[in-house]
């Protein structure tokens, strides 16, 4: 395995729309850090023999990723290079929030090796991030993404969401056109999804709002310079993030830290490690695998999941993909719709527009 993914648990305080596995500050006790970094030497001792002698990315995620100070970071990955190392190419991201950077950390994350920055701005708008329970302000998010590049980072991703209630398109293009007189290189914008019983959902803008946020974000980046790659994806050229496309094109990797997950295609399964601390502390500890749940791949999973995740990316799929009829009538009602259209620089292939990458879920569905 290439990749490497390590997820860090803590935050400063959970966002109410978050679905990744994650702690904040109320709810970690008295040395739960101490203990969570051993506990992740402990599981690279037992895992770091399924990497492969050199890393192509790594990544680290969370959860908060930069409230964990760097020498802690280090003093965990030392077993790591008994197994494996990085080179000049390796590329190495860190998830970061603007409240937990400083100069001085980032300088050093960039000693440690990492090389990459996604930052989760979300919004700059004061009334949006105090509806998404952000705990920075725009002026920290905009100190903080400084600070990155003054420390010396050239490779760096902003999150933003769209479709949170009360957000304009006026809104959209003022974050994107403050966020993008930094360098930055990446954006990654989600569509805020919440539960129906979450106190926002009813305020949630209707699904042709969302699908106008999206397509005039497209049509914002694109007019930056910036190619829409992936379906929440947009990066200059050169700059895709490796890490997530060595996932979306089947490619293994080893998930370290708790609700983690790994992919083996050779192996034909995929493992997640529990989503639990506490327990993925406690299991270490013991010397046990943190492993609990194995899944073993169909030949129906794999198919269905080759087809989603190819339509993900801006490359699209083979012509020969549509290899029945019907298949092939649903791609040209599809095409007619504007949804689908043929690739603009590779043969023989199709791929999903501006539209269609907003209504994915619809066109996954007819084709697969």
């Amino acid at each position: 395995m290439q990749s490497l993914y390590v997820h860090f648990p803590f935050c400063e305080a959970k966002c109410h729309y978050c679905d990744f596995y994650s702690l904040g500050r109320e709810r970690t006790r008295a040395g739960d850090d101490t203990r969570f970094e051993r506990a992740l030497s402990r599981e690279i001792s037992l895992m770091g023999e399924h990497l492969a002698p050199e890393l192509d990315t790594i990544f680290f995620g969370g959860g908060t990723p930069s409230m964990t100070p760097p020498e802690a970071m280090a003093r965990a990955l030392e077993p790591l290079w008994r197994f494996t190392r990085v080179t000049p190419a390796t590329e190495w991201s860190m998830e970061a929030n603007p409240s937990s950077i400083t100069l001085e950390k980032m300088k050093a994350y960039r000693t440690l090796g990492v090389n990459r920055i996604s930052m989760g701005v979300q919004a700059l708008k004061p009334e949006l991030l105090q509806s998404l329970g952000r705990v920075h302000s725009r002026e920290t998010a905009l100190r903080a993404l400084a600070e990155v590049f003054e420390a010396g980072f050239d490779n760096v991703s902003v999150d933003l969401l769209c479709g949170v209630p009360g957000q304009t398109l006026q809104d959209l293009d003022a974050a994107i056109g403050k966020l993008t007189s930094f360098p930055i290189s990446h954006l990654s914008c989600y569509l805020l999804t919440l539960p129906p019983h979450h106190p926002l959902f009813a305020a949630l803008p209707d699904e042709e709002a969302q699908l106008d946020h999206l397509l005039h974000l497209d049509a914002a980046m694109r007019e930056k310079g910036f190619e829409h790659y992936e379906i929440s994806n947009f990066s200059k050229p050169g700059k895709r993030a490796r890490h997530n496309l060595n996932t979306w094109t089947g490619k293994a990797y080893l998930g370290l830290g708790p609700s983690a997950h790994s992919y083996d295609p050779a192996a034909e399964k995929r493992w997640k490690t529990v989503s639990s601390l506490h327990k993925y502390v406690a299991l270490l500890e013991e010397g046990r695998s943190p492993v609990e749940q194995i899944e073993k791949l169909t030949t129906e999973q794999y198919q269905l999941e080759r087809w989603m995740l190819a339509l993900r990316l801006d490359e699209g799929i083979p012509c020969a993909w549509l290899d029945t009829p019907a298949r092939r009538a649903r791609c040209e009602i599809m095409q007619k719709q504007g949804l689908i259209e043929p690739h603009p620089c590779l043969a023989d292939r199709v791929r999903l527009t501006a539209r269609g990458f907003a209504l994915s879920d619809q066109v996954i569905a007819a084709l697969a």
